[in-house]
């Protein structure tokens, strides 16, 4: 009995050593399991460490070669906007003035606002012994490319009045009109330009008191006793080739006395956007508001004008170049 149950007992014994050995083994394999997946996580966070290295090298190049462009776009704004600053102030130059006008009549002004720091409208003022010519013109496009075609409108210009002879309106703009043709090229069958430029223009006659007016995609507001009458002019503009043979500019003769006033001025006034409709401002809004200032006397209605459309214009960006001239005789 004594045998049977030691050998029971070593029996046991080994039953629970067997046992213990599996629970080891098995203890072993998920230290090996573990000891895997730890040197896989190591081997993930060196090689994470080297590419976060990399990378911040990479970021500290980019970030020197971000400050390098930097300075290269600041450097290149910086002589953009002195050239644009400088172009200005040889328009500016160019163009006739508010004083310049008044020079041959007192009670007159000049509203002018450029979209940018440089224009495609400029006012023009040419005057003779009899004759005092005054033009708003708009050229294509507004900013550096208006700008240049201000300048080649400005030049042909002068160049048309200035060979001595007394030209009218209409055959100034026909002038001009193949002037600008041929400087652009735009007769040429592979040209692809079609740039120009609207204008009105006025002659008057100082010591008769007669207007004679020519426009070219421009009106002529011509306001007396509070009532303004428009003189349409012409549908078509300077320059370009959508027109052909039909640039043949036509004159409007009118005469005026003491108190009348005319109004000159470029598309960008009636096409800005604003008003609670959003809309454009129109040119018989304008014509409503200058007949309801029209006893005002034309400084009052220069800085009305431009409250004016400045209040219409609010918030929205403005569209294009402004120019507005008044006189009155």
């Amino acid at each position: 009995m004594n045998l049977e149950r030691k050998y029971n007992d070593i029996l046991l014994s080994l039953e629970q050593e067997k046992e213990e050995k599996n629970r080891l083994f098995k203890d072993l394999e998920n230290l090996k399991l573990h000891f895997s997946e730890l040197e896989a996580t190591n081997n993930h966070l060196i090689a994470a460490t080297w590419r976060e290295r990399d990378l911040k090298k990479k970021l500290s190049e980019t970030i020197e070669e971000l400050k390098t462009t930097r300075q290269i776009v600041e450097s290149q704004n910086k002589r953009i906007t002195e050239s644009i600053n400088y172009a200005r102030k040889i328009q500016l130059a160019i163009n006739p003035t508010e004083a310049d006008l008044k020079n041959y009549y007192n009670d007159s002004f000049i509203f002018y606002s450029p979209k940018d720091v440089i224009s495609g409208d400029f006012p023009w003022i040419f005057n003779t012994d009899d004759y005092l010519y005054v033009a708003a013109v708009d050229c294509t496009g507004h900013g550096v490319p208006g700008a240049m075609m201000s300048m080649i409108g400005n030049l042909l210009l002068n160049d048309i009045v200035n060979d001595g002879n007394i030209l009218l309106p209409s055959q100034i703009l026909r002038k001009l009109h193949l002037s600008v043709v041929q400087t652009l090229k735009q007769n040429f069958s592979d040209s692809n330009s079609n740039d120009g430029m609207d204008m009105g223009l006025c002659r008057i006659d100082k010591k008769n008191k007669q207007i004679i007016f020519s426009g070219a995609h421009r009106p002529l507001f011509f306001l007396r006793n509070g009532v303004v009458t428009i003189y349409s002019g012409n549908k078509f503009p300077i320059g370009g080739m959508h027109y052909k043979g039909m640039n043949n500019f036509s004159d409007e003769h009118i005469d005026f006395t003491n108190g009348d006033t005319i109004f000159l001025f470029t598309d960008g006034l009636p096409d800005q956007i604003g008003g609670e409709e959003k809309r454009k401002l129109m040119t018989k809004t304008i014509k409503t508001f200058l007949e309801e200032v029209s006893t005002d006397d034309m400084q009052t209605i220069k800085e009305k004008s431009i409250n004016y459309y400045q209040s219409w214009k609010g918030n929205h960006k403005q569209i294009d170049d402004v120019l507005l001239m008044g006189i009155r005789f």
